[in-house]
């Protein structure tokens, strides 16, 4: 029996480790993503909480220099907080395109990935055809071997009833 042999194996494989790579980028963006998310709470946490410190402050005598250090630290963080919100957006066009790079790989590996699967269904076509030929002669032969043989039986008989 014949093996099947898709002729661009070797560009579908070239197109899947492209998609390969291109789902590495996402995914590295995406994880860089989501640590500038997670600093963001620890950041909106700490304004929070220093808050919540500066109010405790303003209850009984109030110490102007702690509210200052507070009120410094809280601008400080918000500006870490800004600063990562602005890496955050700077971030989001870079994952836009990389996906949409994702995307038309995926769709380039697919297209050759159905090429391959309609060359395999007719290559099998091919061979399930030959095979019926072959068994169609095979029954043929047979066919004609049992005709033969009988009718070399029967002129057997004959002579044989003749000759008695």
């Amino acid at each position: 029996m014949a093996l099947f042999r898709f002729a661009l194996q070797r560009v579908l494989d070239r197109r899947l480790t492209e998609e390969e790579g291109k789902r590495r980028v996402v995914s590295e963006l995406e994880k860089r993503r989501r640590a500038f998310e997670d600093a963001l709470r620890a950041r909106q946490h700490e304004i929070a909480s220093g808050r919540d410190v500066w109010r405790a402050g303003l209850i009984g005598a109030v110490d102007p220099v702690a509210l200052r250090h507070h009120a410094s630290a809280g601008v400080g963080l918000f500006r870490k907080a800004q600063r990562t919100v602005l890496e955050m957006a700077s971030l989001e066009p870079l994952i836009a395109k990389a996906r949409a790079e994702l995307i038309e790989a995926a769709r380039a590996r697919r297209t050759l990935e159905i090429l391959r699967e309609q060359r395999l269904a007719a290559f099998n076509a091919e061979v399930a055809k030959r095979e019926r030929e072959q068994l169609d002669e095979f029954a043929g032969d047979i066919s004609r071997r049992s005709r033969d043989d009988e009718a070399q039986r029967h002129a057997g008989s004959a002579t044989h009833w003749n000759a008695a």
